[in-house]
């Protein structure tokens, strides 16, 4: 959510660049604050200065005012995924706030059932599934998500259900110059962990069903 905060934003990029080993970025959507023009200017000027590709996924606020249509001129489609070292990610939309039927559940389970080899299957959108969303939280489970990454919120959590036991990641704004960090080992385990900037693992927390 680098929404409003163009210097931080870049100060968060300039540390990144820095780091080792980073094979991309996954900007987690409210890139603009009312989906103008200008606005997604400023921020692809400094998306520009990453040294490793960006990966974004549409938030609410990008999808107000014109920024439906700038968004798929600029970034292309809403729902996309690709398989990068035996990891499968998919990115979907899930603005409730300005789309009707989203998400995509039919396309999300595709994507994973298409790609059972893979040894990761991770999924990342904007808003984590709402706390009506039980069954959509059982059928990624079912289809085999290990791991889902969004923002929205604007403060970093960790969290999942355990009578799912589907971990859901929630990275911060940008403010603070925040991001968060996922390794990727090649037993298909990872470690999840806060930067601000400076990283320290963080624990999952455990959330009662509604």
């Amino acid at each position: 959510d680098p929404q409003q905060y163009p210097g931080s934003f870049e100060s968060t990029i300039e540390i990144i660049n820095d780091l080792p080993d980073v094979d991309f970025i996954f900007l987690l959507g409210d890139l603009a604050q009312g989906g103008i023009k200008a606005e997604f200017e400023w921020a692809c000027t400094v998306m520009a200065k990453a040294k490793v590709p960006i990966f974004a996924v549409i938030g609410n606020h990008d999808a107000l005012s014109f920024g439906k249509d700038i968004w798929q001129d600029i970034f292309g489609p809403f729902n996309y995924s690709f398989t990068y070292q035996n990891t499968r990610f998919v990115a979907y939309n899930d603005n409730k706030y300005e789309f009707d039927d989203v998400p995509d559940r039919a396309w999300i389970s595709e994507q994973a059932l298409n790609h059972e080899s893979e040894v990761l299957t991770i999924a990342a959108s904007h808003i984590a599934p709402w706390d009506t969303e039980v069954e959509f939280e059982q059928q990624l489970k079912d289809d085999g998500y290990d791991l889902t990454l969004h923002g929205h919120i604007h403060y970093f959590d960790f969290w999942q259900y355990p009578e799912i036991q589907l971990p859901h990641f929630v990275t911060s704004d940008s403010r603070g110059k925040n991001f968060g960090l996922l390794s990727i080992y090649s037993d298909s385990s990872y470690q999840l962990e806060i930067c601000r900037p400076n990283c320290a693992s963080i624990s999952i927390r455990n959330k009662s069903l509604p």
